[in-house]
């Protein structure tokens, strides 16, 4: 969500999209109608990340006749997904309740200790409508709450090679809770002249990420401190440390509550009309959103025998960058798509303008915070102003009625707090054939960023603090590539069968050296961190006419590193995915499936986060499930 534009039925769901939009929250797909994908020129009428596209989740749709649908899941490591809907349409009136609950206790497991892996999740969405003639206006709420036993913490290569799904003991306290709430207004009118869609929407998200930050024992095991120096120490070869991280050697641990509340609300509307040859849009959004810390720190001893002593000496507001940060932020864009018969061309201008503010509260102040304001030189206070303005030209050329030419420009940018944004120029040139057999697309794209920008999390670990503010640049970069999509139907007597098929080789790379607690050292040339050589899937399956179904999904990743200057443990090996599943449709109402994920239970490092932890996919694990409409 900090590089790609996530929104929920044209509402940004980031949780502060301008000030901290990196807040761990993506709505819950599992109760999700179906995804809209937005890449190239047409990503200028969205905003405000511009280079990666944007991503729009349309969520259950309010029925036509009064409906509903059941669906339930059970799983390995008693997981359980519960997805239950009921809408009513009665004239002018609709409404819809929807319910989405998923669990599980976590298929890794914690050394020394044991204790919880898993999560609980759920959504409540309402919706009602009121209609009228050409003119509608929707009410939305959702209500989201997760409590997830999880932590960030990766593990050495050497405690990866002996147990790829075990936890350290250190991180048992660990856990996510989260909860949030949704609420927009919608809109929308069809006059003779012009279409208009009307948006006011205010989400407020609140999460407590408790983690291990630190084993104070510099005094006596003369290891340094952070979770992440730790394990790279370890993989470096001190037995210390990683005895330390074994649970073998008595230390006072550290945790912190990353206690963290988001705003995000504001309006917005778009107007759209033809004009002869025009198709003209407006757009204009108007939003403020803002993230406050407000983080403690309590503590845990180990003992020599990997024990843990309950959590003790809690501090409040202490040296954690207590703080409130906020934007405001009005936007605009223009598009035209003109057509020429065979010829379509369009043309884009987004703008926006961004104000931010930056204000540090007094540590240990308690649960009434103070804001000290002691000027710009020690940072507690400060203001900024941005502005910025994007253009776009896309052109789609019919050859015939199978063939069509595609090219696209558009300079895109992602705004970044206190601190100039991310800014890339965006090529896409390709073609896409239709014919009743199949689809084809084949796409060449490249990004010349300028300004390759990023700014500390957790899981990027390095030498970054993720508690200051600062932005790292990495300068100029590269990002070109191939993406080819396809899909067919092949009939046989009774069964069909489709094939699809996407395909991306991408080659990232940084233009200048340079050097930065974020990026690293960086040479002339090196890759860019966490973006593989290829990636593919492939689904093949078949569809009876006695209703039974199924498929084979195999998904390929490329080899990448977590970091620019890639060690021998920073690297991410090439890795494959292997999902089956099974679907019988007992009537028109009912349906039952199974799913195995990970069929051949490949235990591969899929992540090093932070940049030395090494991760692993998840076991293969079964479902079953059945799915009921009414």
């Amino acid at each position: 969500s900090a590089k790609v534009t996530i929104m929920e039925d044209g509402v940004l769901v980031a949780p502060s999209p301008y000030t901290s939009s990196s807040a761990y929250y993506f709505p819950t797909t599992g109760r999700i109608h179906s995804v809209e994908v937005l890449k190239g020129p047409s990503v200028v009428s969205q905003g405000p990340q511009t280079i990666g596209g944007a991503v729009n989740l349309i969520s259950t749709p309010i029925p036509e006749v009064d409906s509903g649908k059941f669906i339930q899941e059970i799983g390995e490591n008693n997981m359980a997904r519960t997805h239950a809907y009921y809408g009513v349409n009665r004239g002018n009136f609709g409404a819809l309740v929807e319910v989405h609950e998923h669990s599980s206790d976590g298929f890794d497991s914690i050394a020394n200790v044991g204790g919880d892996m898993g999560f609980d999740k759920s959504d409540l969405m309402i919706k009602a409508r009121y209609s009228s003639g050409n003119h509608s206006l929707t009410f939305k709420r959702v209500d989201i709450d997760e409590n997830s036993d999880q932590s960030y913490v990766g593990l050495s290569q050497a405690s990866f090679d002996a147990n790829p799904r075990m936890r350290y003991g250190a991180t048992a306290y660990d856990e996510m809770m989260n909860d949030g709430e949704q609420t927009s207004l919608t809109y929308v009118g069809d006059f003779d002249n012009f279409d208009i869609v009307f948006t006011s929407w205010q989400n407020d998200y609140h999460r407590d990420w408790f983690k291990v930050s630190d084993f104070n024992n510099d005094s006596e095991h003369g290891e340094r401190d952070d979770i992440n120096e730790l394990i790279s120490d370890a993989n470096n070869g001190s037995a210390n440390a990683q005895a330390i991280l074994d649970g073998q050697l008595a230390v006072e641990i550290e945790y912190k509550h990353n206690n963290r509340f988001y705003t995000n609300e504001g309006y917005q509307f778009n107007i759209s009309t033809q004009m002869g040859i025009h198709a003209l849009t407006f757009g204009y959004r108007d939003m403020e959103d803002s993230e406050s810390r407000v983080q403690a720190h309590e503590y845990a001893d180990q003992a020599a025998d990997g024990s843990l002593s309950p959590l003790y000496g809690f501090i409040g507001l202490n040296n954690s960058n207590n703080r409130l940060r906020e934007s405001s932020a009005t936007s605009y864009y223009l598009q035209d798509t003109m057509d020429f018969g065979r010829l379509d061309v369009t043309v884009g201008y987004r703008s926006e303008d961004y104000d931010q503010r930056h204000r540090r509260w007094s540590d240990r102040a308690g649960p009434n915070l103070t804001m000290v304001r002691t000027g710009e030189a020690d940072n507690r206070d400060t203001f900024a102003t941005n502005d910025h303005t994007t253009q776009s030209f896309g052109a789609t050329y019919e050859v015939n009625e199978n063939l069509t030419l595609v090219a696209g420009f558009h300079e895109g940018m992602t705004p970044m707090f206190g601190a100039d944004p991310e800014e890339a120029d965006n090529t896409e040139l390709g073609i896409r054939y239709s014919d009743g057999a199949g689809d084809i697309e084949i796409f060449y794209f490249s990004s010349e960023y300028s300004n390759l920008a990023a700014e500390c999390t957790n899981v990027t670990g390095l030498s970054c603090n993720p508690d200051e503010s600062a932005v790292f640049s990495g300068g100029s970069a590269d990002v070109e590539g191939l993406e080819f999509n396809g899909s067919w139907v092949f009939d046989g007597d009774g069964v069909s069968y489709p094939v699809s098929i996407a395909y991306t080789s991408t080659d990232a790379t940084f233009n200048n050296s340079s050097e930065s607690d974020y990026f690293g050292v960086v040479a002339a040339g090196d890759d860019l961190p966490y973006i593989p050589s290829s990636a593919m899937s492939l689904v093949a399956g078949f569809v009876s006419d006695s209703g039974l179904s199924g498929n084979m999904r195999l998904i390929d990743i490329g080899s990448s590193c977590s970091i620019a200057a890639c060690g021998t443990y920073n690297k991410i090996h090439a890795h494959t995915i292997v999902d089956l599943n099974l679907r019988k449709a007992l009537n028109d109402a009912m349906d039952v499936y199974v799913i195995v994920e990970n069929v051949t239970d490949d235990e591969d490092i899929i992540s090093r986060a932070p940049s030395e932890g090494a991760r692993s996919q998840k076991p293969r694990t079964l479902k079953v499930g059945f799915s009921y409409k009414f």
